[in-house]
This record gives structure tokens, sequence and C-alpha cells, in this order.
């Protein structure tokens, strides 16, 4: 692993390749960067390929739980890493999460990212149980008590499964990822740190039209959390905009993605 390190902490990252065409990959929550290397398949000689490992995930760190993240400081550790890596511009991949971290990147330096692809991407519109680094600071004494405590609120969950309020496939997401003790301090110190973190769209959307660079979102069609009537309010107004459902739930949406994009690649490679 290489790190940069910055005084609130230090990024982890991979580097595949020593093409100038360059890709940084942002995972989703509870993972770190091994769960996008399925993206490695698709490097061609001419590029370089970066796998992150997100604060408070994999080998990365954060000083104290006490510190939220900011925009500035995300900003900061990112042209750190770009200083480092010798990167001008490069190309932006983010899964769930990893999405939220890609359009934040995007927001800050607009002028150096050459393109964005998002698959079932956090931060726009996401269901409840899904958005754990979204939550409100109101419900911090709730959210320590599950975190902590978490019978009663399994409890709950269950009882909600039973009466038909809550789906077996977000249940099962909620109980995964707070299953056993360190899942559960983990989700509470990533919403302490990035739950403040909030993305403007209406820049973010403007900038996209204004400079078009190619965006594509990939959803999976049996996705409960993410859904294309989520990310309307951004889909919708981007006109060079690429929407590309598959036939795959949240979990499966990566290699799902891999999969379609080499196809992609074969089409064009026999033409």
């Amino acid at each position: 692993m290489e790190f940069v390190k910055h005084p609130t902490g230090k990024l982890a990252y991979r580097s595949f390749g020593k093409g100038s065409e360059v890709w940084i990959f942002f995972h989703g929550y509870g993972q770190n960067y091994q769960d996008l290397l399925a993206f490695d398949k698709l490097r061609t000689p001419k590029q370089r390929f970066l796998f992150v490992d997100l604060i408070y995930h994999g080998k990365s760190s954060w000083n104290t739980s006490e510190k939220a993240l900011k925009k500035e400081e995300w900003k900061a550790i990112l042209l750190s890493l770009l200083q480092q890596e010798s990167i001008d511009t490069f190309h932006l991949v983010g899964y769930s999460m990893g999405g939220k971290f890609a359009l934040l990147s995007y927001e800050l330096l607009p002028e150096r990212i050459r393109s964005l692809s998002l698959l079932a991407p956090d931060g726009i519109k996401t269901g409840l149980w899904y958005s754990i680094s979204n939550y409100p600071n109101s419900i911090q004494p709730l959210f320590k008590q599950v975190v902590f405590r978490p019978q009663r609120f399994f409890t709950l969950v269950d009882g909600l499964k039973t009466t038909g309020l809550l789906q077996k496939s977000l249940v099962k997401f909620v109980k995964t990822q707070l299953e056993t003790r360190s899942k559960r301090a983990q989700a509470y110190l990533v919403w302490k740190v990035l739950g403040g973190v909030h993305l403007q769209l209406g820049s973010i959307i403007r900038q996209l039209r204004q400079h078009p660079i190619p965006v594509t979102v990939f959803l999976g069609e049996f996705d409960r959390m993410v859904s294309p009537k989520n990310l309307e309010r951004f889909t919708s107004k981007v006109p060079q905009l690429k929407l590309v459902q598959l036939p795959v739930g949240h979990g499966q949406l990566i290699e799902a993605t891999v999969s379609y994009l080499q196809q992609t690649q074969e089409k064009e490679s026999n033409l």
C-alpha cells in the first residue's frame, strides 16, 4: 500500500499500470480498495488505475472522530495524491458511498476530471437505511444506542419486516452492515466524520452542463436502495449523461458493470 499523509490522517491506495491515462476508484461503505479490483480487468497499457481506501476503511485512518471531515480537507488530500503521483487530469469511478466521493471530488476539482462513472451513487437521494454517512446530527443519541446496544433495534427491524413495512433485502442490508461490534463502531465513526459532508448538486450540475464531460450512471434493476427515481434530480439535468440499468441488485452491481464494460470493449475492438 501507498499513503497520502495529511495533518488529519492518511489515505491509503494501490496503483496498477504505468499509462498516462489515470483512473481513480472509490469503493462503497464497508468495503476497501480490493472490492473494486475487478475493474483492473479493463485496464489497457495506456492506463493507470489507482484504487483508494476511503476514510475509516481498509488502511486509511483519521486522527480523531471528534473532527468531522471538511470539504477543504478532502480537497487538500486529493491534491496531495495528485501531486504525489504526478497526475494532471484523471477519470473517476465510484460505487455506492464512493459515488458520493467521486461527485464531491468533481465539485471541488471540476477542471481536472475527464469523466465520471457512478455505480448506484450515494449522496443524491437514497433510502434512509442505506445512507449511513448522511444521517443528521439530531439523531446522534439514537444512532449511538443502535450501534452499541443493537438488540432492541434488530427486534424492531424484524417486526417491520414481518408486517411488510420493510423489504427483506433492506433488512438483510441493515443487518449485514451492523452485525458485529466492529462493524457497528465503523458505522458510527463514518457517520460522525463523514456525515457533515453534503454535495452541492446545483453547482455540480451547472459545471457538467457548461463544461460537458462523459457521465455514466450504472444502476441495478433490483436495487431497492438506489433507483432511477431517487437519482432523477441529477440524471434528468445532465444532457450528456448515460444511464445503464443492469439486471442485478445493489451488491452485484460491481461485477455486472465490469462485465458490461468488457463486452463493450470487445464490440469496439471488433469494429
